[in-house]
Parts: C-alpha cells; sequence; structure tokens
C-alpha cells in the first residue's frame, strides 16, 4: 500500500510539470490570400524576441509564397509580449482582455503568458486582411523555444481564418 502511495505522488508531481501546452488562437480577415508581397513595420530598437519572430515569420510566410518587398500592397506587423500569468487583463466593460490564469496543484513555479500577434493590413486602403493572436501559458519554458510553435499556429490560418479555438501539443509547460 505504500508503494501506491510513492507511485502515485511521483506521477503526480512528473504531471504536474508536464501536463501539455494549450495556445489559444483568434484569427480573423477577409478570406483568401494568394501569394503577395508585403513590408515589414518593425520599430527601431527592437527587442531580441520580436527581431526573432519577424525572422521566424518571415520563413513561414516565405514558405507559403509570400516575399518582404519595399514597395509591397500589404503591411506586417508582429507583436509580442510576456506577461505573468496571475495578473488579469481587463477592460472597463464586463469582458476581461485576458483572465488571470491560478497555478496548478503542486506547481513549483509561476507561469507566464506569451502572446504573439500578427497583422496584415492593405496599404492602398488600410483595410485589414488578416489578424492571428496566439497565446500560450508556460512555467519552464522561455519564450524563444515557445516561438515557434506561436508562429506557426498563428500563419496557419493565413487566407482562410477560423476564429477562436484551441490546438493542444505535448510539450512542458
Amino acid at each position: 500500500m505504500q508503494r501506491l502511495f510513492k507511485l502515485i505522488g511521483i506521477t503526480l508531481f512528473v504531471t504536474a510539470c508536464s501536463s501539455g501546452v494549450e495556445t489559444r488562437i483568434h484569427s480573423s480577415g477577409t478570406g483568401p490570400l494568394s501569394a503577395q508581397t508585403y513590408h515589414i513595420a518593425m520599430a527601431e530598437g527592437a527587442s531580441a524576441d520580436v527581431r526573432r519572430a519577424y525572422v521566424l515569420v518571415q520563413d513561414a510566410l516565405s514558405a507559403q509564397g509570400f516575399a518582404p518587398a519595399d514597395d509591397a500592397a500589404i503591411l506586417l506587423q508582429i507583436t509580442v509580449d510576456s506577461r505573468d500569468a496571475a495578473l488579469a487583463l481587463g477592460t472597463t466593460g464586463p469582458q476581461n482582455l485576458s483572465a488571470a490564469k491560478g497555478r496548478k496543484p503542486l506547481q513549483n513555479c509561476a507561469d507566464k503568458e506569451f502572446r504573439l500577434g500578427l497583422t496584415m493590413t492593405r496599404i492602398a486602403d488600410g483595410a485589414e486582411i488578416y489578424r492571428s493572436r496566439v497565446a500560450e501559458y508556460h512555467c519552464k519554458m522561455p519564450l524563444s523555444d515557445a516561438m515557434p510553435s506561436m508562429v506557426d499556429a498563428a500563419v496557419a490560418d493565413l487566407g482562410k481564418p477560423r476564429g477562436s479555438y484551441l490546438i493542444r501539443r505535448n510539450a512542458v509547460e
């Protein structure tokens, strides 16, 4: 019986750290996009994480037939942020932008919420043709390690936005 309790305790300890990652995605836009050129809007002095996101997004868009150009018809904007997941982001209205996340049982570190935003706007008239927001909670994984999966999720709906949905993958939080 004592072995059973030890086995259960070890199992709970291990599963508290490796329960998988949930990627929350919201995409919207006007519909199908044919491969085009885009212009990147990156602020001077952007952080290393933002610069890495731009490289990863450029690679993902190139794989879909898009190419960067100074005289492009589309403006690409990328946002990256990390915050303590115990803090809620709210508005003055009834809706929260992002609710606070509580700790899991036996969790020994504080969660961070990583968020990636990708917006494509038609330069000629300012129409937003694609928007994707991706968010994940992580306890131990740094933002730089989470970024490739988040970028893949952000560009997956390009040209065919699906609204809000959730993807689960096996990874250490």
